[in-house]
């Protein structure tokens, strides 16, 4: 019996290891779901210096230039997005949606000082999606 569980205990250890790369892929508990359209989008971006609403999303969800994102409507509604839903960027990697961006297909980020993203990142491409649980 001693044996056994020194075994299972053993397993579940070497399992954790093996199962560790896949975590960047789960964002809190939630199924990720693989695009694969490869349809790239424009990227804008809002500063501070534009006032109260590029600081603040819909119901007061406050942005950041590390965290946050704003996604145009067409976006919204061809990868069938709601505000909540998380996407991942190459290179940027996840952002929460908090917004719908001004342009109809483009993707907005808070940005702290000019071409901060545009720099980098002319155009971008959504690869994966997890879409938050309903609200009850």
């Amino acid at each position: 019996m001693k044996w056994f569980l020194i075994l299972l205990h053993s397993f579940a250890f070497i399992c954790t290891l093996k199962a560790s790369p896949i975590a960047d892929v789960i964002v809190e508990g939630l199924p990720v779901k693989v695009l694969s359209s490869g349809q790239s989008y424009k990227v804008f971006e809002q500063y501070p210096w534009e006032g109260r609403s590029s600081r603040y999303g819909p119901k007061g969800n406050r942005l950041g230039h590390d965290h946050g994102v704003g996604v145009g409507k067409n976006i919204l509604h061809s990868l069938q997005l709601r505000l909540g839903d998380w996407i991942h960027m190459p290179g940027i990697g996840w952002r929460q949606v908090n917004e719908s961006s001004s342009k109809r297909n483009a993707i907005e980020f808070y940005a702290s000082y000019r071409d901060e993203y545009k720099k980098e990142y002319p155009r971008i491409t959504v690869d994966r999606v997890v879409f938050a649980l309903p609200q009850k």
